[in-house]
């Protein structure tokens, strides 16, 4: 399995309590809300399928990487070789990740070059993602943003691949 990884750090929970106005046929909500929580998204997609996996986390780091990597290989791909492409964040070249990467004979990582984010197709998804459920929203709790993000990446990404 050729996959596609990155993250989509620091994402901020919003709840707007002023006045919306309206742009066309659209309800806008000012930019500037009050933030209530924030996490990191982790998410691959399989390069041959279209196929997206992602986890929430609180933070990131060299820790968190490996979890989401060991989760990839034992729940989504546990008997198939597993080549990640990977930006060339400090996490993700860090000593720990390799030693972790050498321990696991199914997991090979390849870098893109410096300053490519643009060839990593996981990069599309994160911007609709910003533009079609983070932007404008009006979230009550943490869990609310991660399940909506949860069901667009089902729904909308994950389909969109079958369909076409």
């Amino acid at each position: 399995m050729v996959l596609s990884s990155d993250e989509k750090g620091k994402t901020p929970v919003k709840q707007f309590t002023g006045v919306k106005w309206c742009v066309g046929k659209k309800y806008r909500v000012p930019y500037s809300q009050k933030v209530k929580a924030i996490f990191d998204l982790f998410m691959i997609q399989n390069i041959h399928t279209g196929e997206r996996f992602c986890r929430f986390y609180e933070w990131k780091n060299s820790f968190i990487v490996i979890d989401f990597f060991d989760r990839i290989l034992s729940d989504v791909y546990p008997d198939k070789e597993v080549y990640i492409i990977l930006d060339g964040w400090s996490a993700h070249i860090s000593n720990m990740t390799k030693a972790y990467a050498d321990l696991q004979p199914r997991l090979h990582l390849i870098y893109l070059p410096t300053c490519s984010s643009w060839m990593n197709p996981v990069e599309r998804d994160f911007s609709r993602i910003q533009k079609e459920v983070l932007d404008n929203s009006n979230f009550e709790t943490p869990q609310e943003s991660r399940e909506l993000i949860a069901q667009f990446i089902e729904k909308e990404l994950n389909s969109t691949e079958r369909r076409t």
